[in-house]
């Protein structure tokens, strides 16, 4: 097997780290946008207010649930607190 040449390691290391960076700046901008939406819009915080209370108080299975229904269910409060977590991730970073 041949030797990689001497600088394709240290290419491949940059365009790593460089696609690593983009990525972390990609979901800052995203949660950025998402605390504009859900916390500094009053209309975005209300429907923010709104989905919590659904996910506190909509149980995940029933008695009539099949497992589709509750994966459905769960992908729901996954979602909304997924959003949550970006949106306090920002706040933190404000601190």
């Amino acid at each position: 097997m041949e030797a990689l040449p001497e600088n394709s390691l240290d290419a491949f290391i940059d365009e790593g780290l460089h696609q690593a960076d983009s990525f972390k700046k990609s979901v800052e901008e995203n949660n950025n946008l998402l605390h504009r939406v859900f916390v500094q819009n009053e209309s975005g915080a209300k429907l923010l207010a709104k989905w919590k209370d659904s996910l506190i108080m909509n149980p995940t299975l029933t008695g009539e649930s099949t497992q589709f229904d509750a994966g459905i269910n769960e992908g729901e409060k996954r979602f909304i607190r997924n959003l949550i977590i970006s949106i306090q991730s920002v706040e933190q970073d404000n601190e």
